[in-house]
């Protein structure tokens, strides 16, 4: 029964990850760290990232943009592994809360104020800092990384397509993390291999998705996730 409700709440979520190119981990997480245990989820969710980012992305070579995706890559990998130390050396369960607050902040002024003008170039690259190091403490620093996406990729095939590349590095250099721990057990693998055919449905069904949504939509949904990363970040944090 763990395993089909976990395997129900990963579906949804890498349908979302599919429409938008972010936010399947993080909406999957919860679910799997109450069902399977917080290892084992990291570990079938990096297996995962990885396939499904990369399936997407593989499918879509000519939409990634292959300069924002060096400066995204060179950046958040740096930080991320600045992140991982962090979190071995200090507690940070009061930042994660503060970070939910923050997201929550950004998603709602965004839809009940959409944004006009646009963030300086330094400041994008603080951005892209802080998501790198927000997805070494707590893997979940997608939702700032769409920030800066955001005003640098304006056509919503490229914003997906170019983030899902991102994950599928990042997730690949967890997956390495995990896998030199000992985190992939035989029942960690089981559900890797029953999520496969379940990510690739989820990934057909979300490209279809997402053809069916204006740009507009698309960006007011992609706030719409933000906004409730940062309150599953509050409920579960």
């Amino acid at each position: 029964m763990e395993k089909a409700l976990f395997l129900a709440a990963f579906f949804f979520a890498y349908t979302v990850q599919a429409i938008t190119g972010f936010a399947g981990n993080i909406f999957a997480m919860p679910v799997g760290t109450t069902l399977l245990g917080l290892e084992s989820t990291v570990a079938v969710l990096n297996a995962m990232g990885v396939f499904a980012c990369g399936l997407l992305a593989v499918t879509n070579l000519k939409s990634v943009n292959w300069r924002e995706l060096g400066k995204m890559l060179s950046v958040m990998a740096v930080f991320m592994f600045v992140g991982i130390w962090l979190d071995t050396v200090m507690p940070l369960h009061v930042l994660l809360k503060l970070y939910g607050v923050v997201l929550v902040a950004i998603g709602a002024k965004n839809l009940l104020r959409p944004r006009t003008g646009f963030l300086p170039e330094w400041a994008l690259w603080v951005v892209l800092a802080l998501a790198g190091l927000i997805q070494g403490m707590f893997v979940s620093g997608g939702a700032l990384l769409v920030i800066y996406a955001v005003q640098k990729l304006r056509d919503r095939q490229q914003f997906r397509i170019t983030l899902s590349a991102v994950w599928t590095v990042l997730n690949f250099l967890y997956a390495v993390i995990a896998f030199r721990q000992g985190h992939y057990t035989g029942d960690v693998l089981q559900v890797v291999a029953l999520c496969i055919p379940l990510a690739v449905v989820a990934t057909v069904l979300g490209s279809k998705l997402q053809k069916r949504i204006s740009q507009e939509r698309f960006l007011k949904f992609t706030y719409v996730l933000i906004l409730c990363i940062g309150g599953l970040l509050l409920v579960t944090g």
